[in-house]
């Protein structure tokens, strides 16, 4: 037998018999100090845009933990797809970190409430409380009361998709207006009802030879019954005392001495 072929033949068995033994000790290694081999972070995989359970199985993959957040409404994406992560995309962070993912609701749809004959704030309340976003108020002339709602833009009644604006009319009241006989009543009763119609207080003068209460409506201009525009102006005429007079004092008295000589 020849002696130097012996290592040739017996090279293939040396380099299986290392290579077995530095793999056990490497496994040998990493059970005893995983620690030390592995790194303990990761960085986070970006998962907007994939179904949530696309996104979970790609953060597991990656060595974290997905956690489902909060579900939003949203015009555009489809409900189920993930809008928001938190930590975000890129961040380098701890294996097994939770990643809190927002989730899309899908598109919702409200139907605009019916809030004629309301006042503002009603109005506001109820289209709030539809989910819509209250918006612009405009006035023009009409029938109803000054103040009251007329109408909504989108009308009552349309379905849309939120998010989502109402403005609405107010009235202003007629465009003419028959002014009531103010006579009698009280100066504050007179001018809140000169507000509620859309007039305005052009003015008082001021009767103190009435025996009547003080700030009693005694007469105004134009008169009772008469048709005005909206916004006029009405004169009232309104009872006052005159003031007290200052008693006399016995020591401003002068009195002519001679006339008692007389």
């Amino acid at each position: 037998m020849d002696a130097r072929a012996l290592p040739k033949r017996a090279f293939p068995y040396l380099i299986v018999a290392v290579t077995g033994f530095l793999l056990a000790y490497l496994g040998l290694f990493l059970f005893a100090f995983p620690a030390d081999v592995l790194p303990d972070d990761g960085r986070v995989p970006r998962v907007v845009g994939m179904t949530f359970d696309a996104a979970s199985a790609a953060l597991d993959k990656a060595g974290f933990r997905a956690i489902k957040g909060d579900s939003r409404f949203h015009k555009t994406t489809p409900e189920g797809i993930v809008l928001e992560q938190d930590p975000p995309a890129g961040s380098v962070q701890k294996r097994l970190a939770e990643v809190t993912l927002a989730v899309s609701a899908g598109q919702s749809t409200a139907t605009v409430p019916s809030v004629a004959g309301t006042t503002q704030q009603q109005a506001q309340i109820a289209i709030e409380n539809a989910g819509f976003t209250f918006g612009s108020i405009s006035q023009q002339t009409s029938d109803q009361p000054r103040g009251a709602v007329i109408s909504s833009n989108p009308p009552a009644g349309t379905s849309l998709d939120l998010p989502a604006t109402v403005s609405i009319t107010l009235s202003q009241g007629p465009s003419t207006i028959q002014i009531p006989d103010f006579t009698g009543r009280t100066f504050a009763d007179a001018r809140s009802t000169l507000e509620q119609l859309g007039l305005h207080l052009g003015g008082t003068t001021r009767d103190t030879s009435s025996f009547m209460p003080e700030n009693t409506v005694l007469g105004q201009a134009p008169s009772p019954g008469a048709t005005v525009s909206a916004g006029a102006s009405v004169t009232l005429r309104i009872s006052r005392f005159p003031p007290p007079q200052a008693p006399i004092r016995a020591d401003s008295i002068r009195v002519d001495s001679l006339s008692f000589n007389r």
